[in-house]
């Protein structure tokens, strides 16, 4: 079975007639409410404190009404008009949606939402739907905006359905290059069906506690599968010592010992008999 972003692009694929069929499966809604509720607790936000959260490739907010049902106010951006048409017809208590293109970046203030969350969106713009189209510059403008919007401290939660690994390094390297920090959860990561991948993004500097994953029993708990970080890793290797004289002075650097097939003394640099004798066989 062809998965849905090679078949058209979402604006296409999910017509009136697609739209409506995805929002009134009942299979569909318990598992998007399902994810949203897991986004938004590896959000760890405050409680008891309403924000001001985004849902990206909202759909027919049926992720967005999970946000309202958690206290929060909420806006939501997809880009097939059938999908928002739906979601302004009954999910729209506690938030607003809007048609945008997130491949092209999204046009918010800085700094205005306290989180994010999207589910199964985000990994459509790993594939190329129109010749024109360069899906490493999407995910390039689309990290950079919604690390743009976030509040400082703020965290994005992002789940996917990566094709396969290849495109999930592409996921991780892109919100890197942006400037996040964070790392991948996979809960259920034995089971083929319930396997769900959620890429968790933060907008600080430092690392916070580990986000842990869930497995097929509840109690048992799982470290996220990767994690990444913005700054540079330092390259291991021999350091040289500096040596300074007795007014501390540097005089020179200690380098390494010669190799033991080379002399110590006499001609400098000449190999002993054993390594010439190696040569002339």
């Amino acid at each position: 079975m062809s998965r849905p972003e090679h078949t058209a692009a979402a604006n296409e694929f999910y017509n009136r007639r697609e739209s409506k069929k995805y929002t009134e499966s009942g299979r569909v809604v318990s598992i998007q409410r399902t994810m949203a509720a897991r986004a938004i607790e590896l959000l760890n936000l405050p409680k008891g404190k309403p924000l001001l959260l985004l849902d990206i490739g909202c759909g027919s907010a049926i992720s967005s009404a999970q946000l309202g049902r958690s206290g929060h106010v909420w806006v939501g951006f997809d880009i097939s008009r059938s999908m928002l048409e739906l979601a302004r017809g009954s999910r729209l208590k506690s938030g607003d949606v809007a048609e945008a293109d997130i491949g092209q970046g999204m046009p918010l203030r800085a700094g205005v939402f306290d989180g994010a969350i999207s589910i199964s969106a985000v990994q459509w713009l790993c594939v190329k739907q129109t010749p024109d189209q360069d899906p490493a510059r999407r995910l390039k403008l689309f990290f950079k905006t919604l690390r743009k919007c976030l509040a400082f401290d703020a965290r994005a939660v992002l789940q996917v359905y990566p094709e396969n690994t290849d495109q999930m390094d592409m996921l991780a390297t892109a919100a890197r290059n942006a400037g996040f920090e964070g790392g991948i959860v996979v809960d259920y990561p034995r089971s083929m069906k319930a396997k769900k991948f959620y890429l968790c993004l933060w907008k600080f500097d430092r690392m916070p506690s580990r986000t842990q994953a869930m497995t097929s029993t509840s109690d048992s708990l799982l470290p996220p599968t990767v994690q990444f970080s913005s700054g540079r890793k330092k390259k291991k290797g021999r350091r040289k010592s500096k040596i300074r004289g007795r007014g501390g002075e540097l005089v020179g650097r200690h380098e390494s010992k010669p190799s033991s097939s080379m002399k110590t003394g006499g001609t400098k640099g000449r190999p002993n008999k054993k390594r010439r004798r190696k040569r002339t066989l």
